[in-house]
């Protein structure tokens, strides 16, 4: 619980008082403020007693209840260095603190000091915000529960519907439900545009996924164009190699038939000598012959790949054997030749002397021998060609490798973007999350939620308040609150009707009966306790001789249960017969308001 207990209020050069400053201590009891204008002979208005109020009001919030402009603030006469000092004791907790508030015009400053040391904050705005925190009260509140004035303030019930919703909740302490609201809204927005956002980037990274697939596809459509041509040319090639194999083929058994045959007629035409050198010659050469040849042969029996280079077919095991096994059988086959071929040899250098007439036949033989060497260039040729295709096919094989690796990296794009889009995914879902969060504190905080809920609660005690004070003060209606601040009047008559419908004096009573029971409710709230209430003109228009006697039992009650200070503000001359505190009394004279000791004839 919070106590705020005004303890002085000093005026100065503000509105109607001038350089001399008027001082008024806030005493317990009931405190008459009344005066005369002795500008205006045995007149009583326009002497300067809502001055009081309206500086109260100027040091705590920097206006005044009248709304005036700053310039017509300033007394009009001395036209500078207007001066408002106000001083209070705040006790929270146990703790009790002095503070002054000094608010100024021409210049316009204000400090605020906590005893004794500068805690003015860095702007006159910033100040008064403290200072509102500090004493827990706004401008509205204060203006209906701590001063009522009659010309310058709207009563609670003539307020508007909104104004009234706006009132109760500060007195209530609701507004901080208001507060989250416009929070929570706030932050619903956000985060609803933080969806807008995401939602937005998730459409980006899908459209960049589906662009980056759709690439792939198409870069995969023309890879796969790509290796059909590359198959298509090393089946050409394979074509080409198994026709020069073909090729050579043919031209190993030509050129053995065209050998055998040229021995033949040699043999034919030879007599027995020659015969018999030509078929040692024959013979040796055939054998020579048979040893290339097989040696040829085993030379190209065999691979050292997992296919067959003529058939292409995958080798097993078994065709590997046979392959070892055909490879052994020439090799005897071809160190058997040797071996005849040694011998052959040997008989021919023994018939070397005899082969001398058999010349011209040898050079024949030669002939013979030089045309099978132009052949074999052919086939030379044939071989070249068939490398070189072999190798054209491996570079083939290359560019279809390196085909195969195109789409790697964009694979890898494709499950970044992929993740990214994830990781999106997952940040929707968490801002879906934050708004069906928000939906539900929105709710929580709004009308219908437990702000709802806590006005009925306090409604019960508000109704009670404002029932048990409109009893005391005689009023012949009652006047019911809902939750929804909205108010059911009912005559003596048990009919329902507008507060407008009663006269001034029944309206008074209304406002009065409000009045008392906001208060009661602030300080029951363990809110905040103002030792300090001012009513300005309470006596002077709408309540009769018996509404007075019963606002001042009820000010007296208050008085005694609440230690508090109570001022009212008053014209007529008789008000001062009902104070039991103070009677200030202040006096105008030339545009001037000063305060001065209270008239005997003040005092009867």
């Amino acid at each position: 619980m919070k106590y705020v207990n005004f303890t002085r209020v000093s005026i100065k050069n503000f509105l109607s008082v001038g350089e001399e400053p008027v001082v008024i201590d806030f005493n317990q009891g009931l405190n008459i403020i009344t005066g005369n204008n002795k500008d205006k002979v045995d007149r009583r208005n326009g002497v300067g007693k809502s001055t009081v109020a309206d500086s109260i009001y100027f040091a705590i919030f920097g206006t005044t209840l009248r709304e005036l402009k700053k310039d017509h603030i300033v007394n009009n006469i001395t036209q500078r260095n207007c001066e408002v000092e106000l001083e209070l004791y705040v006790n929270e907790d146990g703790n009790t603190s002095k503070y002054k508030i000094i608010r100024k015009i021409s210049p316009t400053k204000c400090f605020l000091y906590k005893d004794g040391e500068d805690i003015t904050r860095d702007s006159i705005q910033n100040t008064t915000e403290y200072i509102c925190s500090l004493l827990n009260t706004s401008a509205d509140v204060f203006q209906n529960c701590v001063i009522m004035t009659i010309n310058n303030a709207t009563p609670f019930m003539a307020k508007k519907k909104l104004e009234k919703r706006k009132f109760i909740e500060g007195i209530f302490n609701l507004q901080v439900f208001s507060n989250m609201l416009n929070v929570t809204r706030q932050e619903y927005n956000k985060v609803v545009r933080d969806l807008d956002i995401e939602c937005a980037k998730y459409e980006e990274i899908s459209n960049s996924l589906n662009n980056y697939i759709e690439q792939k596809q198409n870069n995969e459509n023309e890879k796969q164009r790509s290796l059909a041509k590359l198959h298509a040319r090393k089946s050409n090639n394979n074509k080409q190699i198994e026709s020069y194999n073909d090729q050579l083929s043919k031209h190993v058994q030509i050129d053995i038939e065209k050998t055998n045959q040229n021995i033949k007629r040699i043999d034919s035409v030879s007599d027995e000598l020659h015969a018999k050198t030509q078929r040692i010659l024959t013979k040796k050469t055939e054998c020579q012959t048979l040893i290339d040849v097989h040696t040829k042969k085993r030379n190209k029996i065999g691979t050292d790949q997992d296919v067959c280079p003529v058939c292409l077919s995958k080798l097993d095991e078994s065709h590997i054997n046979y392959v070892e096994d055909e490879k052994s059988k020439l090799t005897n086959t071809i160190s058997e030749l040797k071996n005849k071929y040694t011998e052959l040899e040997a008989k021919l250098k023994d018939a070397k002397q005899i082969l001398k007439t058999l010349s011209d036949k040898k050079n024949k033989q030669l002939n013979q021998f030089n045309e099978f060497n132009l052949q074999k260039q052919n086939i030379c040729n044939i071989e070249s060609n068939i490398k070189q295709l072999t190798s054209v096919n491996k570079d083939i094989d290359d560019d279809i490798k390196s085909l195969d690796k195109q789409d790697n990296n964009l694979d890898k794009i494709i499950k970044d973007t992929n993740l990214r889009l994830e990781s999106v995914q997952i940040d929707i879902d968490r801002v879906k999350n934050e708004i069906s969060k928000l939906d539900i504190i929105k709710f929580v905080v709004s009308e219908e939620g437990v702000k709802s809920y806590i006005v009925k609660k306090i409604l019960q005690l508000f109704n009670a308040k404002l029932a048990h004070y409109l009893k005391k003060m005689d009023s012949n209606c009652i006047c019911v609150f809902n939750e929804y601040f909205e108010e059911e009047i009912i005559n003596e008559k048990g009919k329902p009707c507008s507060y407008f419908n009663f006269s001034g004096a029944e309206r008074k009573n209304i406002d009065l009966a409000c009045l008392f029971a906001f208060m009661d409710i602030r300080r029951l709230q363990g809110d905040v306790a103002f030792n300090f209430s001012m009513y300005d003109e309470l006596f002077d228009s709408s309540l009769d001789e018996r509404g007075v006697e019963l606002v001042i039992e009820i000010l007296k009650e208050r008085i005694e249960q609440h230690n508090e200070c109570v001022m009212v503000i008053s014209h007529r001359k008789e008000s001062t017969k009902l104070a039991t505190g103070e009677i200030i009394f202040l006096e105008k004279q030339n545009g001037v308001t000063l305060r001065v000791e209270t008239p005997k004839n003040e005092l009867k």
